[in-house]
């Protein structure tokens, strides 16, 4: 039981960081340098090595990313808690 707690949480750890690197693949970063350097980044192999690890998990890297969710969890873990991804204020 622990151990494939432990798992779940690697996996959506896995899942988040490719969330995050594939909103800031290709972006372009300007330098404080005068005239200001400019560059793209590319995260295409680190996305490659978590897409790895995520199909030997089984996870199909195939399916839309859906953005990390908020976690109202009680600390147990569960996210039996966990909202819709928006703050519980914004409807309001």
């Amino acid at each position: 039981m622990k151990q494939a707690k432990r798992e779940a949480q690697l996996v959506d750890a896995l899942l988040v960081a490719r969330y995050a690197l594939v909103i800031h693949d290709g972006m372009m970063l300007v330098g404080d340098d005068e005239p200001p350097t400019r560059w793209r980044v590319s995260f295409r192999t680190e996305l490659e090595r978590i897409d790895a690890a995520l199909q030997m998990a089984g996870i199909d890297t195939q399916q839309p990313l859906r953005p990390p969710m908020l976690d109202r969890s009680d600390g147990d873990g569960d996210h039996q808690h966990d909202g819709d991804g928006v703050p519980p204020d914004a409807s309001e």
